[in-house]
């Protein structure tokens, strides 16, 4: 369900996607840069950035059912609709610290 951009190139630091699914505190997007919780690597965190100029922070990225990619948003942010576009950008300073 989420095309894992990580895979293919660890250094990309956004990419442009849609959203999927929104499932409780989390974004389901059709693309992702984020790269999810294992392997001993923490989830990364970042910002989504809406077309409308607002932000929804990113706290942690899990893995989801099948190959979806939650991107767990911080409690409280409003959170984007199914159809949205957004940028999706990790924090470049914390993935390459890890």
């Amino acid at each position: 369900m989420t095309e894992a951009l990580f895979r293919d190139d660890a250094y990309l630091k956004s990419t442009k996607a849609t959203v999927v699914a929104v499932e409780d505190d989390a974004v389901v997007l059709d693309r992702t840069v984020f790269y999810p919780l294992g392997g001993g690597q923490p989830g990364d965190t970042g910002t989504l950035r809406m077309t409308s100029g607002a932000t929804v922070p990113i706290v942690d990225t899990r893995k989801g059912e099948g190959d979806a990619i939650l991107h767990l948003v911080e409690p409280g942010s409003d959170l984007p609709a199914a159809g949205d576009k957004v940028d999706a950008v990790i924090d470049w300073d914390r993935r390459y610290a890890h």
